[in-house]
Parts: structure tokens; sequence; C-alpha cells
């Protein structure tokens, strides 16, 4: 990939980027990010559940991409600042691709650049996202996920035992927890129909180790897309640079994500969205990947649905949207677990928001924020999709107005952490099928969705 040509330059600057302590460099961040939120008139409006405005998406935009200009990067690994020129950032943003074919076969699908209200849906991805999952449970819970018609792609779980012992990350047993996701993705996926379908992996590869094992033609090929990241805020390190690494030797596709923390080093919901503008930018100089996720996460909730990330959100992937051609993507990751009214209100409002906002795919759910064990189903990511679907070609404005509606379904609930039930309290196990106590939430709140406005068929 045309993209790809840069790691030898990003490596380099990994190396002889200028030394900086790393709180220094945490007090640069925190210092630009309060200049440029003051300089570009960046101001949430409470009153407001979206951004709405175009003005102030694209000041958000020259924002974060002034940020990405004086900050840089940072690797923890060397301690230095990799600095980027305003040249090495378009050309990077230039190159960058505006739509990529993951999955094979029939399964296979095409993620595409979208704008602000465009008439055209996102891709959806669902999956447990890195939740904690037994082995016995693992290979239903995601075929819970593939055997959705309106999924396109899907993400597992973590394991919290494999072959029965404990995990030990950046040991041999990471090795062997990495094949044993790629034997029971791949099995669930046959057993669902769906052999070809996308994949984002390697899971659980909690260290360059798992990345490297799995990443094959005989585990993960090409046709699925691999992980990688930066640490908060705008960090990386060599085990991630491995990683990029290995996939761009391996042709692999590349997805990325970067979670800035609100109330940490970014502040405020305007200067989430300033950093998360940012992180979209580098990610794409600096791990050269094709799609670009942000989770903007609360300090207390662990959620990105509380309102304050909501508009932070919707900042970011206009601004992104409108002034590049890039690959967004925005994870679902709700305080509420399966079962629960609230956690299907926290998906309306996140699917409606990164819809609306431009962005081309919807990670998700990462149901009880992917900290409880087996907390998650399919059933919430078949409503994150209707909700999405339904939002497709809808105004801001019209948008705005819903969400402050969905809001009121949760929002009194997020300190209250209303974790719901494990996914055997909400499917039969044997069946693959919701319970009808399930059924019965999901129906109701989608007759309360559609009462206030979305059109969810």
């Amino acid at each position: 990939m045309k993209s790809h040509v840069r790691l030898l330059d990003i490596l380099d600057k990994a190396e002889s980027g200028p030394i900086i302590e790393e709180k220094e460099f945490d007090k640069l961040l925190s210092k630009t990010v309060k200049e440029l939120v003051k300089k570009y008139e960046l101001k949430r409006d409470p009153a407001q559940a979206i951004v709405t405005d175009d003005s102030l998406a694209d000041r958000f935009f020259e924002a974060g991409m002034e940020l990405a200009l004086t900050v840089g990067t940072y690797c923890t690994s060397t301690h230095r600042q990799m600095k980027y020129t305003r040249d090495e950032i378009e050309t990077a943003l230039r190159w960058a691709p505006a739509e990529i074919e993951i999955g094979s076969g029939l399964d296979k699908v095409t993620i595409r650049n979208r704008r602000p209200e465009d008439t055209n849906r996102p891709i959806m991805i669902g999956g447990p996202f890195g939740s904690p999952i037994s082995e016995e449970l693992y290979s239903k819970v995601m075929e819970s996920y593939i055997q959705e018609p309106v999924i396109d792609s899907v993400v597992g779980g973590n394991f919290i035992t494999i072959h029965g012992r404990r995990i030990k990350t950046g040991s041999p047993w990471e090795v062997l927890t990495a094949w044993r996701e790629v034997e029971l993705t791949k099995s669930a996926a046959q057993r669902a129909g769906r052999p070809g379908i996308p994949v984002g992996v390697v899971e659980n590869a909690v260290t360059e180790i798992g990345e490297l094992t799995a990443t094959n033609k005989e585990g993960f090929d090409a046709t699925y897309w691999h992980h990688t990241c930066f640490t908060s805020e705008l960090k990386t390190n060599y085990a991630l640079l491995i990683k990029v690494a290995h996939c761009i030797r391996t042709g692999s596709i590349i997805h990325d994500f970067a979670n800035p923390i609100y109330g940490g080093h970014a502040g405020g919901a305007e200067g989430v969205g300033v950093v998360a503008v940012a992180s979209i930018i580098l990610l794409s100089v600096v791990n050269m990947s094709t799609t670009h996720s942000i989770c903007p996460t609360h300090p207390f909730y662990n959620c990105d649905t509380a309102p304050e990330i909501i508009w932070s959100v919707s900042a970011a992937q206009q601004a992104i949207a409108r002034n590049t051609h890039l690959l967004t993507a925005v994870m679902t990751s709700p305080v509420s677990g399966p079962g629960t009214e609230s956690l299907l209100f926290e998906c309306a409002t996140m699917a409606t928001t990164a819809t609306v906002s431009g962005t081309s795919r919807i990670d998700g759910v990462r149901s009880a924020v992917g900290v409880v064990d087996e907390h998650v189903s399919g059933l919430e990511a078949r409503f994150n999709a209707e909700a999405a679907y339904a939002a497709t070609g809808m105004s801001r404005k019209d948008a705005n107005e819903m969400i402050l509606q969905f809001q009121k379904g949760y929002v009194d609930y997020l300190d209250k952490l209303p974790i719901g039930k494990s996914f055997s309290e909400v499917y039969d196990v044997r069946t693959l099928k919701p319970t009808q106590e399930w059924m019965d939430v999901y129906n109701s709140v989608k007759e309360k969705v559609r009462a206030i406005g979305l059109p969810m068929k």
C-alpha cells in the first residue's frame, strides 16, 4: 500500500527525535491544548448534544492539526519526541486510502469515506471487543454476533484462561492464547455460515508476541484486519511499532485506535475533541493505518457515552470527515450491560451521533465497558447497527434533538453501573437465540426510539 513507504522515516524519528522526559511531554500537550481551545474559540454548548455547525467542526480540525504539528508523538521506549512537518502530515493524509476491502468471498465488505449527513450507511463492526470471555463460551459468543446479517465484521474478546491456565502476558502463554483465538474465531464463522467474514485481530495480543505469532497464512492472513494503537495521550512504543512493522511486511490491513481521557491531559470536552482529531491525524502518519478509531474515555464511568464525550466524538468525527478522506471509526462503549434498557439507549445515542457525523464504520458493542466477565451479546450489536441504518441521511439538527431524548434513557444510570446479565442469562447457549425477556426489552426500546423519531425498521 502506498501509505506504507514511510516506515523507515517513522522508525528513524523514534530514535533520532529530540529527547524529552515523558512528564515534560505531558505538560507540553496540556498547555498546547488549552491554548488551542482558546485560540480557535472552541466551546461546548451543554444544551446541544452534538456539533451541528460546520465552521466549528472546521476549527476543531485546524486545532487538531496544529496540536499534531506542535507536539507530535512520544516514543516511551526511546524517550524521544517524534515531530513532523506540515508537508509530511499532508502527504500522509493525501495517500491514505479513501476505501478498503476487508474479508473474503461472499463476506467481503468495502469501507468507504463518508461525510456528515452522508446518505451511504456506515459499516457495522460487532463483537465483545476485549471483554473477558471463558474458553467454553468464546466461540458461542462470537457466533451470536456473526449470525446477525446487519453486522459486516467482528472483533473478539479476551480469554479469561487458556487451556484452563492463567494467562501470562509476554510469555509463551500469549502465543497459545493468540492461536486459540484463531481456532475458535474461525470455527464460529464456519458454523454461522460466514467463513469469509472480516475479523479484527489479534485481540489477545496484549504485547507484540501475540501479533507476531498469529499473523500469517495459517493464522490470521491478509484478509483480516489487525490492531495497533496509541497510548494516552499521543504516545507509542517499540512494542506497538513492532506490530506496525510486522503488519506492513506481511501485507496486512492495519486498524488503529486512540482513547483520549476526559479530564486528563486533554482537559474538558473541547480538549478531548482536539486531541481526538490530532490522534487520528498522527495515527495515519505513524502507524500508516487504513482505518482509525477513537473511544474517548470517562475517568469515572470508563464509557464514551457520557454527554460531554458524545459531543467531543461528534466534533472530532465531523472535523476529520469534512477535511480529509480518512476512514474513521467510533467505538460504542456503554456503561450498561445486556438485558437493560439503558444499554440500548446508549447504543442509539452513539450510533446516531457517529452516523450523522460522517463516521465510516461503527464498532461495538463493548457492553458494561468491557470489564465484566461475559456481559456481552449479539443482540445489542444488532440494535446498534439498526439504529445507525435508521440515522443514515439524517440531518445533524434533527439527530441532535433525538439524541437529547435518547440520553434521558441512561444518563441518570451512568454512576449506578447497570451491568445487566451475562451472556448465558440473556441467550440460550444451545440455540444461540436471545431469551424472550431480552427480546422484550429490545422491542420495547425500539418502539420508544421510533416514537422519538428514529425510523428503525
